[in-house]
């Protein structure tokens, strides 16, 4: 079993081109914010940064094996956990990403843990946290002001977060459909 940690994570970002609307409700909502770019998680945790050398080979394979794809966030969903929720954005159609994890995981099949949620691998952009009372008017007003954002997703990012980078999440590598 290779070693995982939390400091390291494969994702799918949106383009910059439409990440305002996105971070403007992560900025108010999201305790990550500062933390995380906005991004779709599809291996967290991830290898250890003194072993990226050794996972570059098989995130260029499955690179390979994806074309890029389109991706429309219309829709807000929600996990709800024992002391909070999460609200996130449904990339949709949901099966691409989907896709696009299954070839990460026959590649990297170490780093299943986005596999081990109730119902498996949920692809999501976290926006925020709320409380459970607050969940549904917080989810109502959100969609009632949303305006829907579609891209094109053309790579995988591998990221790190370190004392370097004061904690926060920057791009190692990217890998291009």
């Amino acid at each position: 079993m290779s070693n995982k940690t939390h400091t390291t994570a494969v994702v799918l970002i949106p383009p910059e081109s439409v990440q305002p609307p996105i971070q403007a409700i992560r900025r108010i909502h999201d305790r990550n914010f500062e933390r995380w770019m906005p991004h779709i998680t599809l291996l967290y945790p991830f290898a250890e940064r003194h072993d990226f050398e050794s996972v570059i080979p098989a995130l260029v394979k499955a690179a390979q094996q994806i074309s890029p794809f389109s991706v429309k966030f219309a829709r807000f969903d929600a996990f709800r956990h024992r002391k909070s929720c999460t609200i996130f954005l449904v990339p949709e159609p949901e099966d691409e990403t989907a896709q696009l994890h299954s070839i990460l995981m026959r590649h990297l099949p170490d780093y299943d843990d986005t596999t081990r949620f109730a119902g498996g691998f949920h692809p999501h952009l976290s926006v925020g946290q709320f409380s459970h009372r607050s969940l549904r008017t917080a989810q109502e007003r959100l969609q009632t002001e949303w305006q829907p954002l579609q891209c094109e997703m053309e790579a995988i990012s591998l990221i790190y977060r370190s004392a370097e980078t004061d904690d926060r999440f920057v791009v190692a590598e990217q890998f291009f459909f």
